[in-house]
C-alpha cells in the first residue's frame, strides 16, 4: 500500500500569498534602512533605534538614512582618530627618549672633555713652572701690568725725543 499524501499542502503560490513578515532581510531589501555593511559586534546599535515606527514619508526615511550614514562615518573618523593619535603619542615617546639618550652622552663627552682640559692646563703649568713661580698666568699679567706703567708714566714734550 502507498502512504497517503495529505491533500493540503501550501503550495508555492499560497505561500507567496501570505503577509510578509516586517523584520525579515527580504521584505528590508528595498528599503532605505538597508545597510551595505554590517554593524560591528563592539558596537550594537541602540533599542531605541531599532524599535522606531516606520518613517510616515520619502523625506524623513531619507533622512534617516542620512544620520545613520552620518553617525557610521563619524564612528569610522573617531576610529581613525584614536589610532593616529596613538601613533603621534608613540612617536613623541620615542623622540624624547632618543633626545634623553643623545642628551646623557652630550653631557658625558663634556665631562671628558673638561677633565682633558684640566689635564693639559695642568702639563702646561708643570713645565712652565721655574723654582718658585705658582703660575703662568700671574707671570703674564705682571709683564703686561709693568709695561702699562712705563708707557704711559713718564710724560715727553717733544716727539722722538728720548
Amino acid at each position: 500500500m502507498q502512504p497517503a499524501i495529505p491533500l493540503s499542502v501550501p503550495t508555492p503560490a499560497v505561500a507567496a500569498a501570505a503577509p510578509p513578515n516586517p523584520h525579515s532581510a527580504a521584505s528590508n531589501a528595498g528599503t532605505p534602512y538597508t545597510s551595505t555593511s554590517s554593524p560591528t559586534p563592539s558596537t550594537p546599535r541602540p533599542a531605541k533605534r531599532k524599535a522606531s515606527s516606520e518613517p510616515d514619508s520619502l523625506e524623513e526615511a531619507s533622512r534617516l538614512a542620512a544620520d545613520e550614514d552620518k553617525r557610521r562615518r563619524n564612528t569610522a573618523a573617531s576610529a581613525r582618530f584614536r589610532v593616529k593619535k596613538k601613533q603621534r603619542e608613540q612617536a613623541l615617546e620615542r623622540t624624547a627618549k632618543e633626545m634623553t639618550d643623545k642628551c646623557s652622552l652630550l653631557e658625558q663627552r663634556i665631562n671628558r672633555l673638561e677633565m682633558e682640559n684640566r689635564w693639559l692646563k695642568g702639563l702646561i703649568v708643570e713645565k712652565n713652572n721655574a723654582p718658585g713661580e705658582d703660575d703662568p698666568s700671574v707671570l703674564f699679567a705682571a709683564k703686561y701690568s709693568s709695561a702699562a706703567v712705563t708707557s704711559t708714566g713718564e710724560c715727553k714734550d717733544g716727539v722722538g725725543t728720548a
